[in-house]
């Protein structure tokens, strides 16, 4: 939950969450050149910059409704996304749409890499929502669905996908587009509520997804 953390220090500075994130980037290199598991700052500036874009970041929006936005590298990928979220009477959310930007060099099958990145975005809002694995004497509680709450299809939001297709070699896509989801969608709670979530799943802290 650190692109949480770095939300509240640009909102304890003053700044646009957008703005400082980028500031925090510094110029644009590759910390370590010719080794893919270590961060771009260009590649990662351009996927945020193009997240933010295409969700129309810092648009108006009416009461209890608010945007989020995280980044992640993982696996030799660059992602960012942002999470446009209600939330409703009490503490029920939805989360209406999620634009994400992704760089992972040259796409070799786009219908394969859509599917992939729609799909994580999906199991994050699955798993940040409800879901939890306890322990008792050594046994896991939890045996079967009804204690461990699979996201219904009728909470998915609209998946707004984007491609920067650099010239670096291609890299996999299976789980870099989890990982910023659950920030983003925390980040945009607080944009609507003020209400900083800083433990996860979001049913801990008494908010259900709907």
């Amino acid at each position: 939950m650190e692109q949480c953390f770095i939300h509240e220090l640009a909102e304890l500075a003053g700044r646009d969450h957008l703005e400082f994130l980028l500031e925090l980037m510094g110029e644009r290199r590759w910390v370590m050149p010719g080794n893919v598991n270590v961060i771009n700052t260009g590649r990662a500036i351009d996927v945020i910059e193009r997240a933010a874009k295409e969700a129309g970041w810092g648009k108006k929006l009416p009461a209890g409704r608010g945007q989020g936005l995280a980044f992640y590298f993982c696996h030799a990928a660059h992602i960012a996304e942002v999470a446009e979220v209600t939330v409703h009477d009490g503490q029920r959310f939805s989360v209406d749409r999620v634009t994400v930007a992704v760089d992972v060099g040259p796409i070799i099958s786009r219908s394969g890499a859509l599917n992939q990145v729609q799909g994580s975005v999906v199991d994050g809002l699955s798993t940040m929502a409800a879901q939890q694995i306890t322990m008792e004497g050594g046994v896991i509680e939890q045996d079967n669905f009804h204690q461990y709450p699979v996201m219904r299809i009728g909470a998915t939001p609209e998946i707004d996908v984007h491609f920067i297709e650099s010239d670096n070699p291609s890299t996999g896509l299976g789980e870099p587009a989890l990982p910023p989801l659950a920030p983003a969608v925390a980040n945009a709670i607080y944009a609507a509520t003020g209400t900083r979530i800083r433990t996860m799943p979001l049913s801990k802290a008494g908010f259900t997804l709907v």
